[in-house]
């Protein structure tokens, strides 16, 4: 119960932090990746935009996506696969001025000195727990945390979800976040992006 609590107060502290940061990341990015440690949280960032896309990574402890998703009724062996993947609060947002799409299906994370990967999305996580037969609200709950499939945003419009990489503790690693706009694909690379230990 302990740690349920500090998941939920941790999220809900570190939730209220990204709509600051949000409004002013961006312009001072420009296409390199910047780094921080939040002093309120101790929780590492990572964030970059380009080509007026912006996109974040913030880490989830193991213990607090735990927490989350037992405190929303999952079973004990799901919300500990879940955790044990590195987990990521995402943030992606179109600062440009026209409307862009995504896919996470075209996204790819790349662990250093390695090849591309497929990131994990909710789809893949319900198949893998298909046969484990969650209830409804288990369910929703879950799907409601994952950052969106595939999206479109008009200028000015944001979202947020967890993202999770399968790679082990510590390890360190790239994304590369594509998005369509009239008719064109277009990329950009978060940096350096390290899991949590």
């Amino acid at each position: 119960m302990k740690k349920q609590r500090f998941a939920l107060i941790m999220l809900a502290g570190w939730a209220a932090s990204l709509a600051f940061s949000c409004a002013y990341s961006a312009a001072v990015l420009k296409g390199e990746t910047i780094h921080s440690i939040s002093e309120e949280t101790g929780l590492a960032t990572w964030e970059t935009e380009d080509k007026g896309v912006y996109f974040r990574l913030t880490q989830i402890s193991r213990e607090q996506a735990q927490a989350f998703m037992l405190a929303r009724g999952m079973d004990e062996k799901s919300a500990n696969e879940f955790a044990g993947t590195c987990v990521f609060m995402s943030v992606l947002r179109n600062d440009s001025k026209k409307p862009i799409k995504y896919c996470l299906a075209e996204w790819r994370y790349v662990p250093l000195e390695n090849t591309p990967q497929l990131m994990l999305t909710k789809h893949d996580w319900l198949a893998r727990w298909q046969p484990r037969n969650f209830n409804k609200p288990v369910r929703t709950a879950f799907e409601w945390s994952q950052f969106p499939v595939e999206q479109t945003f008009a200028p000015g419009d944001w979202n947020q979800g967890m993202t999770t990489y399968e790679i082990p503790p510590g390890s360190r690693f790239d994304v590369t976040y594509r998005w369509w706009q009239g008719g064109k694909l277009f990329e950009g690379t978060l940096r350096n992006v390290e899991c949590h230990k």
